[in-house]
């Protein structure tokens, strides 16, 4: 391991946090300086333009070919960027950038506090159908009823639309509303069901996966907390996930690193890892096998 990796490891909580501030931070300068008169960068997290460069959210590319049967390349040359991120580096946009990610994390430290007695949430790794099931019900829905159903549910897009009016025009549409309302339903009903299951922008990227993309890989030979009861990656993971089991744990988990940050043991037995799944997976059963 390079130092420069070693840092990265030791200091992915940080980086991570900082990162997200300093994206939040980002939300709120560029509609300032376009209301000062400088327009080198414009835009929200729906589509941005940097100089003569757009990027547009790959979710939005999507539905823009359902609405209009077309394909119109320099519509699809804007979401390239996002598209090969998320190739190398999977969901990092959802728990590295995302504003709605930020403040879910933080509304589930509310909900640990007002709610200290609640029932603890299983960590476990849900079937991926469940997933699917409701990205298909909303891609159908764009498609048959020609309705931009994703901008108009798109967490990122509507916060970062909706701060860009308030600071340039002084407006702000009532769509916002829905931010607090799925933040009340996270802390008293069901904890962090957005990102896990209903958002259409970290599905998007979570079809974007390839053989090589970026990964957890658990060691068992390297965990010391194997034979505990609550372990201090699950209890890191914001989705509740379990990372030490490979299987099902995409499209879920979006590589916040929480879990590898947790992991402080001798040798660490939860890494990033660019390595196929195929190869885990014969690693997991020729474990088995020898135990």
């Amino acid at each position: 391991m390079t130092k420069f990796e070693r840092f990265i490891y030791q200091n992915l909580h940080r980086l991570r946090r900082l990162t997200q501030w300093l994206a939040l931070g980002f939300v709120f300068l560029v509609p300032l300086l376009n209301r000062w008169g400088v327009n080198d960068i414009i835009g929200t997290f729906y589509s941005i333009r940097v100089g003569n460069l757009d990027i547009v959210d790959p979710a939005l590319v999507l539905q823009t070919v359902l609405l209009t049967k077309e394909l119109y390349f320099p519509l699809l040359l804007a979401g390239f960027i996002p598209l090969v991120i998320t190739l190398f580096f999977g969901k990092v946009f959802c728990s590295w950038i995302c504003p709605f990610n930020l403040l879910a994390e933080f509304a589930d430290k509310i909900r640990r506090k007002v709610r200290p007695n609640a029932v603890r949430l299983p960590h476990r790794n849900p079937k991926g159908h469940h997933y699917w099931l409701v990205y298909g019900s909303i891609l159908t829905f764009v498609a048959v009823f020609g309705v931009p159903l994703i901008s108009l549910i798109s967490m990122p897009g509507l916060i970062t639309g909706q701060v860009a009016d308030f600071l340039y025009v002084g407006t702000i549409g009532f769509e916002l509303l829905a931010v607090p309302l799925i933040l009340i339903i996270e802390i008293f009903f069901a904890p962090r069901f957005w990102c896990k299951y209903a958002c259409p922008v970290g599905a998007t990227l979570a079809l974007l996966r390839a053989k090589n993309t970026l990964r957890i890989k658990f060691d068992a030979h390297k965990c010391t907390y194997a034979h505990t009861r609550r372990l201090p990656c699950q209890e890191a993971c914001p989705l509740h996930l379990n990372p030490m089991k490979f299987k099902d744990l995409y499209p879920y988990c979006f590589n916040c690193g929480e879990c590898v940050d947790a992991c402080r043991v001798e040798g660490q037995a939860l890494n990033f890892t660019l390595q196929p799944v195929e190869k885990i997976a014969a690693v997991h059963i020729a474990e088995n096998h020898v135990s």
